[in-house]
């Protein structure tokens, strides 16, 4: 069952990626962050004793590929009242694996895909 603090945790795995691999924060639909050169980075997480999967946009994955982006994945747990990042995979775009789309119900006008961590080799 998704926390209801989902969005304060994934906000604070977010920070943490942007200091451990010293990216500039940038406020965009399609990506969080970027790289030291303006190359785009969308930064995922997810609770690994909850979903254990990141949610990937397709428009947003769209615009990752066209720009030669990244995705920076970050698995957490929750700990007390807060959560720990376990690990931070860095991994273009264009290497995903094929991704399954579905329907969002209208959230973010796209469809997205529901990526299991084990995929991503952790």
């Amino acid at each position: 069952m998704p926390s209801k603090k989902a969005n304060k945790y994934g906000t604070a795995a977010e920070h943490h990626v942007i200091e451990e691999r010293d990216l500039e924060p940038a406020r965009c639909y399609w990506h969080d962050a970027k790289f030291q050169n303006g190359t785009p980075v969308e930064i995922k997480s997810c609770d690994v004793d909850s979903t254990g999967y990141f949610q990937i946009y397709e428009r947003a994955h769209d615009q990752l590929l066209d720009a030669d982006g990244w995705y920076a994945f970050a698995p957490y747990s929750r700990s007390g009242r807060g959560m720990r990042v376990l690990k931070v995979r860095m991994k273009r775009a264009t290497k995903i694996p094929p991704m399954q789309w579905s329907s969002t119900g209208g959230h973010r006008g796209s469809r997205k895909a529901k990526v299991p961590i084990e995929v991503l080799k952790f």
